[in-house]
């Protein structure tokens, strides 16, 4: 079982990122946006995976992998945006990867999709990046 922090500003989509993860055996720990995960992170609290959009108010999911590399460097971060009216998808998604996000997904996703994403990172977690 991993421990998994759930980064989303939608309630909705929060609790159904949620429920997925919960049902494939995993710890989940919601926040429901960027600056109460950057606290939680720098607080010590320490995951396993961090699923996080990108597009949110108060922090970003930019500064959510920004703050996990720097205080969770062993965490795998998975990043998810169904983009905003003046940034596509794509383009944020982008960004997310230049700061070392380990995977993307674009949103609406299927729960199919999430799981194979949660999985395979987790199984990958605590290997060396490459690159």
């Amino acid at each position: 079982m991993a421990k998994v922090l759930v980064v989303e500003d939608s309630a909705a989509v929060r609790l159904a990122v949620t429920e997925v993860i919960e049902q494939a055996g995993h710890e989940v720990v919601e926040a429901e946006n960027g600056r109460v995960a950057i606290t939680l992170l720098a607080g010590g609290a320490v995951f396993d995976l961090i699923v996080t959009d990108v597009l949110m108010p108060e922090a970003d999911g930019v500064e959510v992998i920004k703050a996990a590399r720097t205080c969770n460097p062993g965490a795998r971060v998975l990043a998810m945006s169904g983009g905003a009216p003046n940034l596509p998808a794509g383009y944020a998604l982008k960004m997310a990867e230049m700061f070392a996000a380990d995977a993307v997904l674009y949103k609406p996703f299927l729960n199919e999709e999430l799981r194979k994403a949660v999985a395979r990172l987790l199984s990958t977690a605590g290997e060396p990046e490459a690159g």
